[in-house]
């Protein structure tokens, strides 16, 4: 969803750094912020803070980010490529390590929150990608099999899940993923940009 869907990842960054100002009085280093991306705060906030620090910590994030949350837009053709696959009867759901409550509440407010039959969030697991639990329960609640699934992200989190999960994946280029950071993880397939992958799926038929 984050970084694939919509482009709030600077928004998580920017609530981030609120939340350790706000409470540590400094930054995020640059390591922190990569052992976060694609990961539930609360889970690395636990391993990081004794658990009142980090309760905090991440309170005064989450208040910065959902203060600005309506400003998150969604990538350029995300809409349009969603939009297809919803009319061609392609069956979609999604996989994200932000809480339900949010998830729930940026699809709605872009009017996708009928296209996706299931959302699996951060709440719904005990593990998280790039564990492939997250991923096998959302095959599961669809009634479908891992290996006629396609997982799509930006993150070697996302790529790693997948080929857990037995899962084919597409690598997100045109957001935050980097070709050079997720190449390493053996994505099955890469899109440059949201409409490849109406090709991409062309191709697999």
């Amino acid at each position: 969803m984050d970084g694939t869907i919509q482009n709030s990842e600077s928004l998580a960054r920017e609530g981030t750094r609120y939340g350790f100002q706000s409470i540590l009085k400094r930054d995020p280093t640059p390591e922190e912020y990569a052992e976060l991306t694609g990961r539930p705060a609360p889970m690395v906030y636990k391993q990081w803070f004794e658990a009142s620090l980090a309760v905090k910590i991440l309170a005064e994030g989450t208040s910065y980010y959902e203060a600005h949350a309506g400003e998150i837009v969604c990538y350029p053709e995300v809409l349009e490529l969603l939009t297809k696959l919803h009319r061609r009867s392609y069956r979609m759901g999604v996989v994200t390590s932000k809480r339900r409550i949010h998830a729930i509440r940026e699809l709605t407010s872009k009017q996708l929150n009928t296209v996706f039959e299931m959302i699996v969030a951060q709440e719904d697991t005990a593990l998280h990608k790039p564990h492939p639990e997250p991923l096998l329960v959302a095959a599961d609640n669809m009634k479908v099999d891992p290996v006629d699934c396609i997982y799509i992200g930006d993150q070697p989190t996302d790529i790693e899940a997948a080929y857990g999960a037995g899962m084919r994946s597409i690598a997100a280029l045109w957001g935050e993923g980097r070709l050079e950071k997720l190449s390493s993880s053996r994505p099955t397939m890469v899109a440059r940009s949201p409409m490849d992958i109406l090709g991409i799926l062309h191709e697999l038929a």
